[in-house]
């Protein structure tokens, strides 16, 4: 069973231990104005290894291209200056399905606490976490809690995490941070989220995944910063079953947003979207990734 490198957390209370953790956040940038009411997240079946049927066959080369063609396009019509990277994989024929810039480096915002939930629940004998373990993880996850992350980060060894991810995961086109408390300014690609996914669905102890899953599926539409969180694959593509997990925030004088998550019956496809642009964008960045992301649904409807 692979799993990443098992090491002892140290969750201190000392005066020293929260200055290091408020200096670990990373700020993200909440919208002003109102936020839609929260929805219900839909139920999603988790994966159970490999499908007893034979799926129909990916879209041709042409067909590929044309699609992240309109992908990019509809993220242009919104916010003209955008940077577009995307992956989208079928894990049933083990296919790319289209990719866009796929190996193009962004900050992960949110999105690297998958990594970190995913090195916090590495145990030897993938024993069930104790209650306060599976709290932390629903908070980080589910509510994309940024002090729980920082919590995290700092018992992980901050930068280690990431490090021990590229070599469990064999990830390519991950680097951690510069400042090592800047957990979010870690740089990752479409390429190495879709592999983080896979990882997740067919290597992780039962015990870990379905917590992290769980979480996922059940992420609210208003996160614990105020943002609305339904941008990209909920409100992209509405009638899909999902487990997501949302980056937004500001790295520099870029704004940054991603989708990304685990679609369909059986979480049959990985999803991973990503876009950054200047800071003036903040405000209108969700809606183009969310614009993006709703040409993706002809081709989820096509590959069941």
């Amino acid at each position: 069973m692979n799993r990443l490198t098992a090491r002892n957390r140290v969750l201190g209370c000392t005066v020293l231990g929260v200055s290091v953790l408020l200096a670990g956040l990373v700020s993200a940038q909440s919208r002003n104005g109102s936020v839609r009411s929260e929805a219900a997240a839909p139920s999603i079946a988790l994966p159970s290894g490999t499908p007893p049927y034979v799926a129909p066959p990916a879209p041709a080369p042409d067909e590929h291209a044309e699609l992240a063609t309109r992908v990019q396009q509809a993220v242009w019509a919104v916010v003209p200056d955008a940077e577009v990277a995307m992956q989208v994989y079928d894990r049933h024929t083990g296919t790319e399905l289209t990719g866009l810039d796929t190996e193009r480096p962004f900050s992960t915002m949110s999105v690297v606490k998958v990594l970190i939930a995913l090195d916090t629940l590495s145990w030897d004998d993938g024993a069930e976490p104790s209650h306060d373990t599976q709290q932390e993880i629903r908070d980080m996850l589910a509510d994309s809690h940024d002090a729980t992350a920082s919590t995290l980060w700092v018992a992980g060894g901050r930068n280690d995490i990431v490090e021990r991810a590229i070599d469990e995961l064999g990830l390519t086109g991950t680097t951690p941070p510069r400042r090592s408390g800047e957990w979010g300014s870690t740089q990752t690609t479409a390429a190495d989220i879709v592999t983080m996914y896979q990882y997740l669905a067919a290597k992780t102890p039962a015990p870990a995944r379905d917590l992290m899953y769980s979480a996922m599926h059940q992420a609210p539409r208003v996160a614990a910063d105020g943002t609305d969180q339904y941008f990209g694959i909920p409100d992209g593509l509405p009638d899909t079953t999902w487990a997501i997990k949302q980056g937004w925030g500001t790295s520099g004088a870029e704004a940054v947003y991603h989708t990304t998550g685990l679609l369909g019956a059986d979480s049959r496809y990985v999803v991973a979207l990503l876009t950054s642009a200047p800071a003036q964008y903040y405000d209108v960045l969700d809606d183009a990734l969310t614009a993006g992301t709703s040409q993706l649904a002809g081709l989820l409807t096509q590959s069941r």
